[in-house]
């Protein structure tokens, strides 16, 4: 299976020259770049995100964000896959806790403290780290690779490309390519051959496949969108369509929607949530994602356009706006009188304030600095579009379309509501003690992980204090200096397994024995993938197969499926087994495609 990432590139500028209109000058950047934003693409079961305020978890949904110091765990049975846009994608089975410890345009670092997943790494520089009790792994561009940890052990396969392995216990790293395993416990560490579990292969094909459509169909909107954006532009082309308006004295080319009610307005259909101190949009439509944390909606004759963001704003942007790239929880400002709440869309040059530094379109308040602003209520462009629901439906629905109080005019507005900031005590009284102000959907959470899972958590969260301190060329060098492990052939070490932590909630605190584990292995049904010296991808798909991955094909033999995949990064004249010299390990096998408890 080959993957390719779309890399088109955008030259966004704007002219250095005074603009027709107040209206038009960018707000001040605060310096910086903002902070990077994933988001969960796509959800399978159950998946729960751990909530630090509160010490406890709720259940997340598609299109909620995921980024830096965010804890999910994935239900027994369940599966997810969250896009990042520095080209990186992550994709996890069940019984999976997973952890963003940092971020940047170079480095994805994720801790995985049990489960399976898959990471592709997509990008021309970057580098993935994912951390666990064992070791790490460091993947390059260009590769792709399975990682299953249990409680006992872990389990290294690439899929495509090589990537290394640095065990704690050995202190020591190993390079594995495409065709090659590596199983380690906390002593040692030996290998095989690459045998994944075929279902969770599989669901990885069909979400390939899916993805290779996708990425065909970008359409206008794969030349108008920012290079970190265009794995979203196939939405942007089913849901609407970009025309040219005239706006502020020049002709723009915005996206409008074209699924959507007669009246819409952005902020209506989704539901806000607080992620990390900030008010955020959740939205419960396809398009939602992209064009409300990114970019700008601007009101034209009657319609609403959604301006997307730029690479620059150091020059002239042509036909767009100059709104810079970053991603925002939800550009809004808020309203409120007695029980009511409301939001305003806010035009692009309007303040933004949150508590967290997002991005440069972001201004930034504190406990101090909160009571000494002022907003005129009645200088909002889009007063008139306000939403306005009663309190008590604020953190309750999944979508305010049929909960907006009618009659709220603009002249209502600036007669009877004060503006805010941000949502606080101040807009609701009891604000902090609203327990639902973190849910992500309606209706209570059955199960939750183990009380036990959040030692890791804690332990990661000061890992994320690292901050600038932390690149790719930082983890390379680290791993340059680092000395070649040598291999236990002849170690047997067991295959992962894992307890599913979720338990009932008269369980969550009691002692590991008594909240009753069920073990499993990760894998069940194998098959084998092996590295073939063919490097030419028959009919790739534009935008998507030369970053990622390789064509796979699939072989029949004794011992079941056997799943080739091309890899141009592995020399066939040298196996893992020569590198590190020693003979085969063996791994037990119980019937066609099963695998038995340990390895060889």
């Amino acid at each position: 299976m080959k993957m390719k990432c779309f890399g088109l590139s955008i030259l966004a500028l704007l002219a250095l020259v005074s603009l027709a209109s107040a209206r038009s000058q960018p707000p001040p950047s605060a310096g910086g770049d903002g902070v990077l934003v994933g988001h969960i693409s796509h959800i399978e079961g159950q998946l729960l995100r751990y909530v630090s305020d509160e010490s406890d978890w709720v259940a997340t949904v598609q299109d909620a964000p995921f980024g830096l110091d965010d804890a999910l765990y994935v239900d027994e049975n369940s599966k997810a896959e969250i896009i990042i846009p520095n080209d990186t994608w992550l994709r996890t089975g069940g019984s999976t806790q997973i952890q963003l410890i940092a971020l940047k345009q170079d480095v994805t670092e994720v801790d995985m403290a049990s489960g399976v997943g898959r990471f592709y790494n997509r990008s021309s520089k970057g580098v993935i780290k994912v951390t666990t009790e064992f070791g790490y792994v460091i993947a390059r561009r260009g590769t792709s690779f399975d990682l299953y940890v249990g409680d006992e052990s872990l389990e290294v396969i690439p899929v495509t490309g090589r990537v290394d392995f640095f065990h704690e216990g050995k202190q020591a790293k190993f390079e594995l390519r495409a065709g090659s395993a590596l199983i380690a416990d906390s002593t040692r560490v030996s290998m095989d051959e690459a045998n994944v579990d075929a279902e969770w292969d599989d669901w990885n094909a069909d979400r390939d496949r899916l993805w290779r459509k996708r990425l065909d169909a970008i359409g206008d909107s794969g030349r108008y969108l920012p290079p970190a954006l265009r794995d979203e532009a196939y939405i942007l082309e089913e849901n609407g369509r970009w025309e040219e308006v005239r706006y502020e004295g020049r002709i723009r080319r915005f996206w409008r929607p074209t699924t959507v009610a007669v009246g819409w307005s952005p902020f209506t259909v989704g539901r806000w949530t607080e992620y990390h101190g900030d008010h955020t949009w959740i939205p419960a439509e396809h398009f939602g994602y992209i064009t409300h944390h990114y970019g700008n909606w601007i009101s034209v004759g009657g319609f609403w356009y959604w301006a997307p963001p730029v690479v620059s704003v150091l020059s002239d942007t042509g036909p767009f706006l100059a709104i810079g790239f970053g991603w925002c929880p939800g550009r809004v400002g808020w309203i409120h009188s007695g029980v009511s709440i409301g939001w305003v869309p806010l035009a692009w040059h309007e303040p933004y304030y949150t508590y967290r530094r997002w991005s440069s379109r972001t201004t930034v308040i504190n406990t101090v600095n909160i009571n000494q602003i002022n907003i005129n209520i009645g200088s909002y462009l889009y007063l008139d579009s306000a939403i306005v629901v009663h309190r008590d439906s604020f953190y309750r629905t999944n979508s305010y379309h049929d909960l907006r109080i009618a009659g709220v005019s603009r002249n209502v507005i600036t007669a009877n509501y004060l503006a805010a900031p941000v949502v606080s005590d101040l807009v609701i009284g009891n604000y902090r003690s609203i327990k639902e102000r973190h849910n992500f959907i309606d209706g209570a959470v059955l199960r939750k992980p183990h009380d036990m899972v959040r030692s890791r958590i804690l332990h990661n969260e000061k890992l994320a204090g690292r901050g600038g301190r932390i690149s790719a060329a930082g983890f390379e060098q680290q791993l340059r200096g680092s000395k070649l492990g040598k291999v236990d052939w002849e170690a047997t070490i067991g295959l992962p397994k894992v307890g599913n932590k979720l338990v009932s909630h008269d369980k969550m605190f009691k002692a590991k024995g008594e909240a009753g584990f069920q073990e499993k292995a990760l894998k069940t049904t194998t098959k084998q993938i092996h590295a073939v010296q063919s490097t030419k991808a028959k009919g790739s798909t534009k935008g998507y197969s030369e970053k990622q991955g390789a064509p796979r094909q699939i072989e029949k033999s004794g011992r079941g499926e056997k799943a080739a995949r091309s890899d141009g990064n592995f020399k066939s004249g040298k196996s893992s087994r020569e590198m590190y010299g020693g003979r085969p390990a063996k791994a037990e096998h119980q019937g066609k495609g099963k695998e038995k408890g340990g390895h060889k």
